[in-house]
């Protein structure tokens, strides 16, 4: 079966996803829904426009309806995850089909075919019996009351494949802090993979690990030390590379999933001025005062990193570590300016 018609057919839509070697740009796996398609239950699209109308300019998009993926039409019965005994079955109320299996499988393969295309990150569908990843509605036994506690179907199968993988709902995306958070682990991630598409050494991953250093004392500072010594006992008990690499991106990304603070991003701001030796004093002072009314909250974090932008291209420009901490995501998406 030729493979365009076959990703059609199971609820892939083609949007730059010709070339599975990595891109310059992210690719994003999305619920189709939320790019703009018709493929809802009821005919209707669910476009977070954000995403589809303005990011997508610095990220290429892969749209997967499972729902549709399993061969349920459009318009189509609504679906519940319903919950008997240990087992979460997928199940039509008004006859009673049941779709567990038909999702399970579907899920995997597509689940393993969205990673080797090279995915850096996946954006769900909130609610979802499908697609959402928390406070699912779970019905029980014969209680018309649903319990939200569940997670969709293809979500569960996914983020359970690949927890190294960062993924977020649509929902969380409409506050600018967790949207910018989410862009700079997919981010992160894309970098990554990038440097180990050719596969990992044990200099790559240190290389990666040091080159990134500022950016994870800003989103989560426990986690450089512990990082480090992922990489030392893995080298230290013969792991293979590969495995010490997702070790280190796993456990890099449970700890990034939790949302940063001002004073985090601050405090390494402060780090790289100590590190511009060359700066005058004037422009040393002007640029702190810039940072401590980030900090208050007075300005954006973008009012900073612009001006600290400034001085390390005159004083420090080829410095990765630097780079890779005033640039997780493009300034032209515009969320740096909200944060």
């Amino acid at each position: 079966m030729p493979l365009l018609y076959w990703l059609k057919k199971t609820g892939i839509d083609i949007l730059n996803c010709e070339n599975m070697s990595m891109s310059s740009k992210p690719k994003l796996a999305v619920s189709s829904c939320l790019l703009g398609k018709k493929v809802r239950y009821n005919g209707d699209a669910a476009e977070f426009r954000p995403l589809n109308r303005i990011w997508s300019e610095h990220l290429e998009l892969i749209g997967v309806c499972p729902e549709v993926g399993i061969g349920m039409g459009v318009p189509r019965p609504t679906i519940r995850l319903v919950k008997n005994e240990e087992r979460i079955s997928l199940i039509d109320p008004k006859n009673g089909h049941d779709y567990t299996d038909a999702m399970l499988e579907y899920a995997e393969i597509q689940s393993d075919f969205l990673v080797a295309s090279g995915i850096s990150g996946f954006v769900f569908k909130k609610d979802s019996p499908s697609c959402g990843l928390e406070r699912v509605k779970v019905y029980r036994g014969d209680n018309p009351q649903a319990v939200r506690d569940g997670a969709g179907l293809f979500a569960k199968v996914f983020t359970t494949l690949y927890p190294h993988i960062p993924v977020i709902e649509e929902g969380r995306l409409t506050d600018a802090l967790q949207a910018e958070h989410f862009l700079a682990r997919v981010h992160f991630f894309h970098e990554w993979q990038t440097i180990g598409e050719e596969g990992w050494t044990a200099s790559k991953i240190m290389k990666f690990h040091a080159e990134h250093k500022l950016f994870l004392l800003s989103r989560a500072p426990d986690s450089k030390r512990m990082l480090g010594r992922i990489i030392a006992e893995g080298f230290d008990n013969d792991e293979h590379p590969e495995n010490v690499a997702l070790k280190y991106m796993t456990e890099a990304q449970k700890n990034l999933s939790t949302l940063t603070k001002r004073g985090r991003i601050a405090h390494a701001m402060e780090r790289v001025v100590g590190r511009l030796p060359q700066i005058s004093k004037p422009a040393k002072k002007e640029l702190l005062e810039v940072i401590h009314s980030f900090r208050r909250g007075l300005l954006p974090r973008s009012a900073a990193m612009i001006l600290l932008s400034h001085h390390i291209n005159q004083h420090d420009a080829n410095n990765p570590i630097h780079k890779n901490f005033v640039s997780p995501i493009p300034m032209e998406i515009g969320l740096m300016a909200k944060v």
